[in-house]
């Protein structure tokens, strides 16, 4: 008896609080170009059911990640499959798979990261945009649903950060066009830029010139390591979230 009861409960709970289970990502491109984004769960725990997939301008899309989960999303740009078969983009973002999918491989940066950590139990969720491993792409992301304790804000990064990069941060593509912005800690990889030993602390890794660049065109996102205060957001209750491109 004991044994259907709670085979009956779970039933009970993957009906009616779905969000227990999973949380659905939706992806909206609003540039006026294709994107492919891509995925990757952390942790070596396994991958989503899709890891990479292509969206046309104005086009949407969505998955569903399962609960727990730790990840990480991005977009690609200028994507095409060769004669041989084999699938590249722009090296901004690119996981180097040889197909859309990127099954487990992390995108090349700079690339524009949506980071979100959902715990179990349905606790307080954490999300945030991040410039530190530099830029290529605009994005956005915003819960839906969701409560306090957090205060499920949108967090974005709309402006066009390649149009200010300053050039020995600049990676060009075909034609020369800038498609990505390097962070200063990719570029030089010195320690105050990285926040490595000897600056591995907040008081002796403090913003840069470079950083600052970074937080002035997105206030919102992570412009370096030690940027919390202003990078990170919360919320709970178990929403789910969106994502777009160009917001």
């Amino acid at each position: 008896m004991m044994k259907i009861q709670v085979l009956l409960y779970l039933t009970f709970a993957f009906l009616f609080f779905p969000g227990a289970h999973s949380a659905t990502i939706s992806f909206t491109n609003k540039c006026t170009f294709k994107v492919w984004p891509a995925t990757l769960t952390s942790d070596n725990k396994p991958q989503l059911a899709s890891t990479g997939f292509e969206l046309a301008p104005q086009a949407s899309n969505s998955i569903d990640t399962p609960v727990p989960w730790n990840g990480r999303f991005w977009g690609r740009t200028n994507c095409f499959t060769d004669n041989s078969g084999m699938f590249t983009c722009d090296k901004p973002g690119d996981c180097a798979s040889g197909q859309v999918s990127c099954n487990g491989k992390g995108g090349i940066p700079p690339a524009t990261l949506v980071e979100i950590n959902i715990p179990a139990g349905g606790g307080q969720d954490f999300y945030d945009v991040s410039l530190v491993d530099g830029f290529n792409l605009p994005i956005s992301i915003t819960p839906q649903g969701g409560h306090a304790p957090g205060d499920c804000r949108s967090s974005s990064c709309s402006a066009n950060v390649n149009a200010m990069c300053p050039s020995e941060l600049q990676v060009t593509g075909a034609g020369g066009s800038v498609v990505g912005c390097m962070s200063a800690c990719l570029k030089f990889n010195e320690p105050k830029y990285c926040c490595t030993p000897p600056n591995e602390k907040p008081e002796t890794c403090p913003p840069t010139d470079y950083s600052m660049k970074f937080s002035q065109q997105c206030p919102e996102a992570y412009s370096y390591a030690y940027d919390d205060k202003k990078g990170t957001f919360t919320c709970s209750g178990g929403p789910n979230y969106a994502i777009t491109f160009c917001p």
